[in-house]
């Protein structure tokens, strides 16, 4: 008995049948996501701007769903809900962490400030800065 197929025809371990491999130039997913429709992350942050109602001291007020949730996690730490006293210490440490590292964005090194005033005493004494060495401009 011979075997009359040709190498691409032969169906086995990690090579499917040709009718069913994905065709040249077309989509696995031709629908795709619809137009128009949400992903998770503009749901999510839709949802929590919501206004919603509380009542704080007795007073009705309007807040962002964001908001009420984070004073119902606060409320929650201070009547002694470890798992809720761990949550805002956790975001207590997230934010203090990022202003830190906002803060050091916007800060000058001693060496840039310097080299910053040396170059504001040239340009007001009406000197020509110093130019970096190996420029193109130099030759």
């Amino acid at each position: 008995m011979t075997d009359d197929k040709k190498p691409e025809d032969v169906v086995g371990y990690g090579k499917p049948p040709k009718s069913s491999q994905f065709k040249k130039g077309q989509s696995g997913n031709p629908k795709g996501r619809p137009k128009g429709s949400l992903d998770v992350r503009t749901q999510t942050r839709e949802m929590l701007g919501k206004q919603v109602t509380i009542t704080e001291g007795g007073k009705r007020k309007r807040v962002s769903a964001l908001q009420a949730t984070l004073m119902r996690l606060v409320e929650k730490s201070l009547k002694g809900d470890m798992r809720a006293i761990e949550k805002v210490l956790a975001l207590a440490t997230d934010m203090a962490a990022e202003l830190e590292a906002q803060r050091q964005e916007r800060s000058m090194s001693a060496t840039d400030t310097d080299i910053f005033e040396r170059f504001k005493q040239d340009i007001l004494a009406g000197r020509q800065p110093p130019q970096p060495k190996g420029d193109a401009d130099d030759e």
